[in-house]
């Protein structure tokens, strides 16, 4: 009887860091879900549905409200794979206090505010950095392109002189 007692004791010692473990892994993967809905997954959707509407703006309504449908499925699919993959991430690369203290900041008030006004597609700070966004990758573009466009306002890159050509010798 004092055996199995034993016994008992210790398979419960045993198995309460593994219950333990179990918990916080499974408090992680909702913190870190949490965190993946009200930071990416929250942007990516405020993107995409203005970005769908554009797209079907000029359609028929019966048509774009076809290409809606099957765009937003396919938008609710990727969003899962996002949601899954990214939380099961983040689950693994940071501890459950870090995801607790990533979750407070993204329901700071504040924070909110500067986020909200920074996904504003109307706001200055939008107009800002699409215009130095644009002019940069219109840059990026054109040096990839080996320089062929000038763009206006750049300096002209200067190329070198040919080397004189030697003196025949005497």
């Amino acid at each position: 009887m004092t055996r199995l007692i034993a016994t008992l004791c210790l398979a419960t010692a045993l198995a309460l860091p593994l219950a333990a473990r179990a918990d916080e892994a499974a408090d992680k993967a909702a913190e870190a879900k949490a965190l993946v809905n009200k930071t990416l997954i929250r942007n990516l959707q405020t993107g995409f549905s203005a970005a769908l509407e554009k797209t079907v703006a000029s359609m028929p309504e019966q048509k774009a409200e076809a290409v809606r449908k099957e765009l937003l499925g396919e938008f609710e699919r990727q969003r899962g794979i996002m949601l899954d993959g990214l939380s099961k991430e983040y689950a693994d690369k940071f501890s459950l206090t870090e995801l607790k203290h990533l979750n407070e900041i993204y329901d700071d008030k504040t924070y909110q505010k500067f986020q909200t006004m920074n996904a504003d597609p109307s706001s200055t700070v939008t107009a800002i950095s699409q215009a130095s966004v644009t002019k940069l990758l219109n840059m990026l573009a054109v040096a990839a392109a080996g320089g062929e466009s000038q763009q206006p306002g750049t300096p002209p890159v200067p190329t070198p002189s040919p080397a004189p050509a030697p003196s025949p010798a005497k």
